[in-house]
């Protein structure tokens, strides 16, 4: 009996290529993987970039209330006897301290001015000795808002405010000292030459500095006790 030889059946081939919807699906897929990859990247480097900024703002402002704590801790006063009461139409003690206020912008900035032995040689100027230093609050021709600080050595100029005073800090939004008196008063002015403090001087100055930006502030505090000081007429 004959029989047919039967080759071995090979199994049809299917297509191998992608539809053009399967490829448009996958290119979707890809683009909203991407997107979400990069739009992760933005808010990673967006974070950094403000995190960053914060450890500027706290490292200046922490720079700005070490220098104050140490122009504060070389506090010169004239003390009894040599000092006596002012009468009328008497010279203002040279090494008088005196806190008040200035108005910048439509804001109230508080300023400070003191004798002390922390001079700041500038430029090729050596010179040492007693300094007269004052803090305020300056407007840049941008609109910020700058702290700076003024020293000149005795005699004591005239004070007038000028581009040419060091910046201590930048970004500004508020300055205020605090001045606590012997018996643990508080008062956010100050002058020793006056009959309203007894021609004393404070025991401590509360520094409260404010900086970054209005949606964004950063509060910075700190105390400085006065080694260095005149006590209430009698």
């Amino acid at each position: 009996m004959n029989s047919a030889h039967r080759r071995p059946s090979t199994p049809a081939l299917s297509g191998s290529g992608f539809t053009l919807l399967e490829i448009m699906v996958a290119i979707f897929i890809f683009a909203v993987v991407i997107t979400t990859v990069f739009g992760s990247f933005r808010v990673v480097f967006s974070s950094a970039d403000t995190v960053g900024g914060d450890v500027a703002i706290f490292e200046s402002a922490r720079t700005s209330l070490g220098r104050m704590a140490a122009d504060l801790g070389g506090l010169v006063v004239s003390d009894y006897p040599r000092y006596t009461k002012p009468a009328f139409n008497d010279p203002q003690d040279p090494y008088r301290l005196v806190g008040d206020t200035t108005d910048l912008s439509g804001s109230s900035f508080c300023r400070l001015r003191f004798a002390s032995l922390a001079h700041l040689a500038m430029n090729r100027d050596r010179r040492q000795g007693v300094c007269r230093i004052v803090y305020y609050v300056d407007q840049r021709p941008d609109e910020t808002l700058v702290l700076r600080r003024a020293d000149h050595l005795y005699p004591f100029p005239e004070f007038e405010e000028s581009v040419d005073d060091p910046i201590l800090c930048e970004n500004i939004l508020a300055l205020e000292f605090a001045y606590l008196g012997a018996e643990d008063e508080t008062s956010d002015r100050w002058d020793s030459e006056s009959a309203d403090t007894d021609y004393a001087t404070p025991r401590s100055v509360e520094i409260r500095l404010t900086v970054g930006t209005p949606s964004r502030p950063k509060p910075f505090t700190t105390r400085v006790p006065l080694h260095v000081y005149r006590e209430a007429a009698e």
